[in-house]
C-alpha cells in the first residue's frame, strides 16, 4: 500500500529535522568518507565544505521553511518552521557558504519585530502560542548567529543600511521604505549591537565604523538632543575609546581600521573621512568646546591635534586639519618598549580637563598632560 501524502510529508519534516539536528551539532567533526570515484557522478556526500551536498540540501530546506510564505500546506509558526529557525541559528557556520546570509537575517529580524509585545508570555513561563514561540526562537537564533559570526553580520546588516539610506533619497520610495523590516526591527537589531560590544569587543572594534552607521540608522535624533549625546543614548559604544561625540555640533568621530577618521554630522545625515597615516587609532576625543580632536596611536608614540571648526554656522563641511603633532610621545621606556607595556598603551584613554589640555590615561595608572 503506497503511503499518504501526507505520511511523505511527515517523513520529509522528520528527514529535515533531524538533518538539521546532526548538522547543526556535528556538522564541523563529520568528514565524509573519502573513497575512489569510479566515475565523475559519483560525489561522496556529507557536511564537511568539500564534499558538501548534504550540508547544502538541508540549508536549502531550512531556509524554504524560513522565508517560504504561509499558506494552508505550510500554515505559519508550525512546528517544523519553528524548529528550522532553531537550528539555522545553531548551525550557522555549517550552513553559512550554502545561504544567502542577507536573506536569512532579514527573515529571523522580521520575525523577531514583535518580540517585545510576547515579552511578557516569554518571561512567564507558561506555555507559549505557536507565534510567541517563533518569535522567541528567531530571537534566540539572532543572538547565535552574531556570535558565531559577528564580522558576518555587522557587514551585512551595515550594507543593507547603506541600501536603505541610498533608495530614501527618491522621494518615490520613502513611503515604502517606512515600513521595511530594517525600520521595524531597529530595536532588535539595537539588542545586537549591545550584545556584540559585550561579548565580542575585540572584534566589534575592527568594524567600529560600520557599527556606528547601523546605530545612527537605528537611533532617532531625537533622543539625541533628549540625552546628553550618543555615548549616553548608545552606552555600548561609550566602552570604544575610538568613537567620541561632541554635543554641541552633534559631531561624531569614529576610528576607522584603515588609520583613517570618519566624521558624522548627525544634523545633516552625512559623513566626512579624514585620512591620516596607516596606522591604527588607539584612542580619540573631542575637545568640551568641540573645536579640537585628539587623536592618540601606541604603534607610531603619537599624539595628534586637529581642528574641527564648521563654518557658516555648520552648514558647510567642516574644515578639518593637523595643528599639532607631538611625536615620539615622552612616556617611561618600559610603556614604550614592547610586551606588556605596549599592552597597556593599546587601550590607553583621551580625557580633556579643559579646551586647552588633554590626558593620556594609561592602563597601569599613569596619566599624561598635553598642551594644544
Amino acid at each position: 500500500m503506497l503511503p499518504s501524502i501526507l505520511q511523505v510529508r511527515r517523513r520529509h519534516a522528520t528527514a529535515i529535522v533531524i538533518l538539521g539536528v546532526i548538522g547543526a551539532e556535528f556538522g564541523q567533526e563529520l568528514k565524509p568518507h573519502r573513497r575512489e570515484l569510479r566515475n565523475s557522478s559519483d560525489v561522496p556526500e556529507g557536511f564537511g565544505i568539500t564534499d558538501y551536498s548534504l550540508a547544502r540540501h538541508t540549508c536549502k530546506a531550512l531556509v524554504y521553511l524560513l522565508l517560504h510564505p504561509p499558506s494552508t500546506k505550510l500554515p505559519a509558526h508550525i512546528p517544523i518552521r519553528r524548529a528550522a529557525i532553531d537550528l539555522l541559528g545553531r548551525g550557522f557556520t555549517v550552513w553559512e557558504p550554502f545561504m544567502e546570509v542577507t536573506a536569512v537575517l532579514l527573515g529571523l529580524l522580521e520575525l523577531c519585530e514583535s518580540y517585545s509585545k510576547h515579552l511578557a508570555d516569554i518571561q512567564s513561563g507558561l506555555p507559549l502560542s505557536p507565534e510567541a514561540d517563533a518569535c522567541r526562537t528567531a530571537h534566540h537564533s539572532l543572538s547565535l548567529i552574531a556570535t558565531a559570526r559577528p564580522l558576518t553580520f555587522i557587514t551585512t546588516i551595515a550594507r543593507e543600511v547603506a541600501r536603505h539610506n541610498a533608495a530614501a533619497a527618491n522621494p518615490q520610495h520613502q513611503a515604502l521604505l517606512a515600513t521595511s523590516v530594517l525600520v521595524r526591527a531597529k530595536p532588535e537589531i539595537l539588542r545586537i549591537i549591545d550584545l556584540l560590544s559585550d561579548k565580542m569587543m575585540s572584534d566589534i572594534s575592527n568594524v567600529l565604523v560600520e557599527v556606528v552607521d547601523i546605530v545612527l540608522f537605528c537611533i532617532d535624533v531625537s533622543i539625541l538632543r533628549a540625552s546628553h549625546g550618543l555615548l549616553e543614548a548608545v552606552p555600548s559604544l561609550a566602552k570604544f575609546h575610538t568613537v567620541s561625540y561632541d554635543g554641541r555640533s552633534r559631531r561624531v568621530a569614529v576610528a576607522a581600521g584603515n588609520g583613517s577618521i570618519v566624521l558624522y554630522d548627525t544634523r545633516t545625515c552625512k559623513h566626512q573621512l579624514v585620512s591620516r597615516g596607516s596606522s591604527r587609532i588607539t584612542a580619540l576625543c573631542f575637545s568640551p568646546d568641540g573645536k579640537y580632536l585628539s587623536v592618540y596611536s601606541a604603534a607610531d608614540n603619537q599624539l595628534t591635534f586637529w581642528i574641527t571648526a564648521t563654518s557658516l554656522f555648520g552648514m558647510l563641511q567642516s574644515h578639518v586639519k593637523c595643528v599639532k603633532t607631538i611625536s615620539p610621545l615622552q612616556l617611561p621606556q618600559q610603556s614604550k618598549n614592547g610586551g606588556a607595556g605596549h599592552s597597556k598603551m593599546s587601550f590607553a584613554k583621551l580625557v580633556w580637563v579643559n579646551n586647552r589640555v588633554v590626558v593620556l590615561l594609561l592602563t597601569d595608572g599613569h596619566e599624561y598632560r598635553f598642551h594644544i
